[in-house]
C-alpha cells in the first residue's frame, strides 16, 4: 500500500483515537495507538515516492535518513513508551510523554505535507 491519502487517513483516524484514549485515561491504549500514528506518518511520507515498508526496521532506517534528529528523538520516545505502558499502564506520565511527542511529530508532518493532520473540530 503506497497510497499517500490512504496512509494519511489512517494516521488521522489513529490520532483521534489516541487522543480520545488519553482523555479517557486509557494509558496503555495511548501507547499502542501512538506507535501506530507514527508508523502511519512514516508510511505516508514514504508513499509520496512510492515506497512501502513491511517491517519496523525499514521504517526506522527510513526515518533516520529522512527526518531531522529532533523528530527521530520524539518518535523514539513514543516507540519506547509503548513497551513501558504495556507493563506500567496505570502510570499516566508515560501516556503524557506520548501525547507531548505526538504534538511535535504532528506539527512537523503538517508542515512537511502541507495538510492538517490533527483536525481540532472533529
Amino acid at each position: 500500500m503506497g497510497d499517500f491519502q490512504k496512509h494519511l487517513g489512517l494516521a488521522k483516524e489513529k490520532l483521534r483515537a489516541t487522543i480520545a484514549a488519553y482523555n479517557s485515561k486509557q494509558s496503555t491504549v495511548v501507547g499502542d495507538l501512538g506507535t501506530k500514528v507514527v508508523e502511519q506518518l512514516v508510511e505516508t511520507d514514504a508513499a509520496r515516492s512510492g515506497e512501502h515498508f513491511g517491517d519496523h526496521k525499514s521504517r526506522h532506517e527510513y526515518s533516520n535518513k529522512n527526518f531531522p534528529a529532533e523528530i527521530n528523538k520524539a518518535m523514539r520516545k513514543i516507540w519506547f513508551a509503548y513497551g513501558d505502558l504495556g507493563y506500567d499502564g496505570i502510570n499516566g506520565n508515560r501516556a503524557k510523554v506520548v501525547i507531548d511527542n505526538l504534538r511535535i511529530i504532528i506539527e512537523f508532518f503538517e508542515k512537511r505535507f502541507g495538510v492538517e493532520i490533527y483536525e481540532k473540530n472533529t
